[in-house]
C-alpha cells in the first residue's frame, strides 16, 4: 500500500500515540478508512516509534565539524545542524532515538549534503604575534610530582621542559589552582640535578577543554634551579631534539603576511607626526594605484588625496576604518581635485552628488582607510643600524589604503557640479620614498674584498682595537669586541696595524674616516674615507693592493640582501593588517584553507565570519563553488589579478529570521535588501580575491633559519604547505558605501572658473 498521501497524517500520529489511543486518533483523524487500509497505518506508526540502534557517524562527510552527541548509550557524531534538528525530534518522540527519527534525519543529512560544499574552519592567526615561548623546549619525557596546598601530591609526566616553562599530562581530569610547587624526583638523582628535588613555584593555564593537559611557566627566580634546568636542556639537545612547533607556527603566519604584502592591492603608508607621508611599501600590483597620483614622479600627489589635516583628523579615531572618494574635474583651465570621505558625504547629504558627479567625470576611485600609530620597543628597534634607526623613529602612523571597485548605479543628469564646492582639494605635491618589497642592492658599489686584518680605531683620544671584516678602495666594514656609541656621522682616526707592518712605506696611520654607519648593536662600523681619493694614503695602498694580489684576495658576492629596516617596516605593516583575511590551499582534494589573518579593530566583520567556535569560517560568506567559479576567471588569459565579489547579506523581517545571501545583486533586488519593511541588519561585504604567486619568502623572514636550525623535517613540512598556496581573499565592510540614492542637494556656493 502506498502510504504517500497519508504522510501528514502519520507526522500527527506518531506525536500523538504515545499519550493517546491508536484506534481513537485513527476514528477521529480518518473515520472513512477501511479495515486495511487501518492495518497499515497503525503498522506504520508501529514501526515509526520502535527503538533504533543505527548510530550515526557522519565524520567521514564532515570532518572537523562534527560534534559527539550521546543518547541512551549511543554515540553520534553529527554536524551543528543536525545535532539541532535531533534535539527537536526529541520532543515529539517522546525522548526516544527511534526508525522514524532516525530516517528523518537521514532526509535532513540528503538535503545537507546538496548545499554547496564548505571550507573547513581554522583558528584566527595574527602575523605580530611572535613566538611565544621564547626559550628552546626539549622534547623530553620524565616523572614530575605537583604539591598542593592541602599537602596532597598529583603524579605526571613532561611532554616538554625548559628553563621557564613546562607542559605536563596527567593521568586524570583535574581542576587544579592558578599557582602550585613542582619538582622533578627522577632528574633530582642525575649529577648536579640534585636541586630539582626542591619544589619550585610555577604558574599554571589549564584548557577547559582538555583539563589534563597543563601549561606551566616558572615563578621561581632560582638561580640555581635555573642554571641546572638550562644546562640538562643544552646537554640533552643532541639526543632527544627540541620542539620546533612554535617556531614552526610563527615562520608558517609571517609567511602569510608577507604574502598579504607581496600580492594585495592594499598599500602601506608612513606618516611623521605632522601627517606628512613620508614612505610606503609597494609591489607590483601598486602600480595603478601610485600612476593614477602621479604628476611627475609615482605617488607624487597621493598627498592630495592624504592631507596632513586628513591624516591629523583620523589620528583622533585611530584604527577606526574610513571611507574615501575621490575625482578629478578638468575645467577650462585647470583641474580640480575633489576629495571626500563617508562621514562628510553624510554629513552634507551630498553622497549622491558626490558619486554621480564622479561616475560623470569616469574618474571616480574609492579607497578604504585604516590609520594606526607605530609601536617601537627596545627589542625592534635593537635590530636595526643607527642610522635607519633614527630615519624610521621620525615616524609616527601607519596607514593602510585599498582600491575598490566604484559603486554601481545609474547616472542622474540634473546634478551639478558648485554642489560640490566644499570637497575641492588643493593641489599638493610631495615626494615620497617608494620602497619596493623584496630584497635591495648594495649601497656600496665598489667591489669588497673579504680580508680580516687588525687595526686601531682612535675616538676622542681612546684607541679602540677592531678587525676588518671586508675592504673596498673607498670603505670598510669594522668590527668591534665592545660596542661604540657614536654620533653620526664622526670622523675617526684608523690605523692599520697589521698592514702597516707589512708595508711601512705607506705610512697607514692616522687615516681619517667618516662612520657613515653602525650596527650589530654597536659592534660592527661602517666606514668611508674622508677627504680626496688622490691624497688619502688607505686608498692608494688599497688600490696597488688590490691589482697586485687579485689572485690572492676573495672578492664578496655582490648578492642582494633584506635590509632590516624593510624587515621592520614590514612587521609594523603586519601588526594590524587591513582586513581579515583568508588563504587558500590547493592540493589533489581541491581548495582548503589554509589560513586566517584576523583584524582585532574589525570585530563585528569577523564575528561574521567566524562560527559558533570564533574559528574563521570563509563558508559564511564564499562557497567552494563560488570560489571554484572565481578561480577560473583568475586563469582567463585577460591580464586581470584580483577578482571582486559584493556580497549581500540581511535578516529576513518575517519572524522566520532567516539569513538571505545575494553575490552581486543587480539593482532591483538591492532596492528590495535595502528595504527595511523586509529585511534588517543588511550588510554589504565585498571580497577580493587574488592568486598567490609568492617569492623570497625564505630572505624576508629571518625565522625561517632558525626553524632550519631546529627541525629540518618542519622546514619541508612548511615549504609543502606553502607550495599548496593558490588564492588569497581579503574581506572588506562596504555597507555605507551602497547605501540607496537619495535626491541631490542644492547648493549655490560659486566656484570660478568652473563650468556647470
Amino acid at each position: 500500500m502506498e502510504l504517500s498521501p497519508y504522510k501528514t497524517l502519520l507526522n500527527k500520529l506518531v506525536t500523538l500515540s504515545y499519550h493517546n489511543d491508536i484506534d481513537g486518533l485513527l476514528d477521529h483523524w480518518l473515520p472513512e478508512a477501511d479495515q486495511d487500509t487501518r492495518y497499515q497505518l497503525q503498522a506504520e506508526v508501529n514501526r515509526l516509534t520502535s527503538p533504533c540502534l543505527r548510530v550515526l557517524d557522519l565524520r567521514s562527510l564532515f570532518p572537523e565539524k562534527c560534534q559527539l552527541v550521546s543518547h541512551q548509550g549511543l554515540n553520534h557524531m553529527m554536524p551543528e545542524p543536525l545535532v539541532r534538528r535531533f534535539h527537536v525530534l526529541l520532543k515529539d518522540y517522546n525522548g526516544e532515538y527511534t526508525r522514524g527519527l532516525y530516517e528523518v534525519l537521514l532526509a535532513e543529512l540528503a538535503a545537507l549534503r546538496k548545499l554547496p560544499a564548505q571550507f573547513n574552519s581554522i583558528p584566527w592567526q595574527l602575523p605580530a604575534q611572535g613566538v611565544r615561548r621564547k626559550e628552546s623546549r626539549l622534547r623530553f619525557v620524565t616523572p614530575v610530582i605537583l604539591h598542593l596546598d592541602n599537602n596532597e601530591i598529583l603524579l605526571g609526566n613532561t611532554l616538554d621542559i625548559s628553563a621557564s616553562g613546562l607542559l605536563v599530562q596527567l593521568a586524570d581530569a583535574v581542576r587544579l589552582p592558578e599557582q602550585l610547587r613542582v619538582s622533578f624526583p627522577e632528574l633530582a638523582k642525575q649529577p648536579q640535578l640534585a636541586c630539582l628535588a626542591t619544589p619550585s613555584s610555577y604558574q599554571l593555564k589549564q584548557d577547559a577543554d582538555d583539563l589534563r593537559r597543563l601549561k606551566m611557566q616558572r615563578a621561581d627566580d632560582s638561580p640555581e634551579s635555573n642554571h641546572a634546568l638550562s644546562e640538562f636542556i643544552k646537554q640533552q639537545r643532541p639526543r632527544y631534539g627540541l620542539d620546533a612547533e612554535d617556531v614552526y607556527m610563527t615562520v608558517q603566519v609571517r609567511c602569510w603576511g608577507q604574502a598579504l604584502l607581496e600580492t594585495s592591492l592594499s598599500m602601506s603608508l608612513f606618516t611623521n607626526e605632522q601627517g606628512e607621508l613620508q614612505q610606503a611599501l609597494t609591489n607590483r600590483y601598486h602600480t595603478q594605484t601610485l600612476t593614477t597620483w602621479q604628476q611627475e614622479t609615482p605617488g607624487d600627489l597621493l598627498t592630495t588625496l592624504l592631507s596632513p589635516k586628513r591624516i591629523l583628523a583620523m589620528s583622533t579615531q585611530p584604527n577606526e576604518s574610513v571611507l574615501l572618494y575621490s575625482f578629478v574635474h578638468q575645467g577650462p583651465k585647470h583641474a580640480y581635485y575633489f576629495v571626500a570621505s563617508q562621514h562628510s558625504l553624510d554629513k552634507e547629504g551630498a553622497y549622491s552628488a558626490f558619486i554621480n558627479e564622479g561616475l560623470r567625470a569616469q574618474t571616480l576611485r574609492c579607497y578604504h582607510l585604516q590609520l594606526r600609530p607605530l609601536i617601537y620597543n627596545d627589542q625592534s628597534v635593537a635590530t636595526l643600524d643607527v642610522k635607519s634607526a633614527h630615519q624610521l623613529q621620525q615616524l609616527t602612523w601607519q596607514l593602510w589604503l585599498t582600491p575598490l571597485p566604484s559603486p554601481d548605479t545609474q547616472i542622474v543628469d540634473e546634478v551639478k557640479l558648485k554642489q560640490l564646492t566644499t570637497f575641492i582639494s588643493p593641489l599638493r605635491q610631495q615626494n615620497i620614498v617608494l620602497s619596493p618589497l623584496g630584497r635591495q642592492a648594495s649601497k656600496r658599489q665598489e667591489t669588497r674584498f673579504k680580508l680580516k686584518s687588525v687595526l686601531e680605531l682612535t675616538v676622542s683620544n681612546q684607541v679602540i682595537k677592531g678587525e676588518t671584516e671586508d675592504l673596498s678602495t673607498r670603505g670598510m666594514k669594522v668590527q668591534l669586541a665592545e660596542p661604540l656609541h657614536l654620533e653620526l656621522p664622526s670622523i675617526v682616526s684608523v690605523h692599520l696595524t697589521a698592514l702597516n707592518k707589512r708595508s711601512p712605506q705607506w705610512r697607514l696611520k692616522a687615516l681619517p674616516y667618516r662612520v657613515v654607519n653602525i650596527s650589530g648593536n654597536g659592534k660592527t662600523l661602517h666606514l668611508r674615507i674622508e677627504g680626496p681619493e688622490e691624497d688619502h694614503a688607505a686608498y692608494l695602498f688599497l688600490t696597488a693592493l688590490f691589482e697586485q694580489n687579485q689572485d690572492k684576495l676573495r672578492a664578496r658576492p655582490e648578492a642582494q640582501h633584506t635590509p632590516a629596516w624593510l624587515i621592520w617596516l614590514c612587521r609594523q605593516a603586519l601588526q594590524q593588517p587591513p582586513s581579515p583575511t583568508f588563504l587558500l590551499g590547493r592540493n589533489d582534494g581541491g581548495f582548503y584553507m589554509q589560513g586566517a589573518i584576523a583584524n582585532l579593530f574589525q570585530p563585528s566583520l569577523v564575528s561574521l565570519l567566524s562560527n559558533s567556535h570564533q574559528q574563521a569560517h570563509f563558508s559564511r560568506l564564499v562557497s567552494r563553488q563560488l570560489l571554484q567559479s572565481t578561480f577560473s576567471q583568475l586563469l582567463r588569459p585577460d591580464g586581470r589579478h584580483h577578482h571582486f565579489l559584493d556580497i549581500w547579506t540581511a535578516k529576513t523581517t518575517d519572524g522566520s529570521g532567516h539569513n538571505r545571501l545575494w553575490v552581486k545583486p543587480d539593482l532591483d533586488r538591492r532596492a528590495f535588501l535595502q528595504d527595511t519593511r523586509h529585511h534588517t541588519d543588511l550588510r554589504v561585504s565585498l571580497v577580493i580575491i587574488n592568486r598567490l604567486t609568492l617569492r623570497q619568502l625564505n630572505h624576508m623572514v629571518p625565522e625561517w633559519e632558525k626553524l632550519t636550525q631546529m627541525s629540518l623535517h618542519k622546514t619541508q613540512q612548511l615549504e609543502q604547505q606553502l607550495a599548496e598556496l593558490a588564492l588569497l581573499s581579503q574581506v572588506f565592510d562596504i555597507t555605507d558605501m551602497m547605501q540607496p540614492t537619495k535626491a541631490p542637494v542644492t547648493r549655490t556656493t560659486p566656484l570660478p572658473g568652473l563650468a556647470d
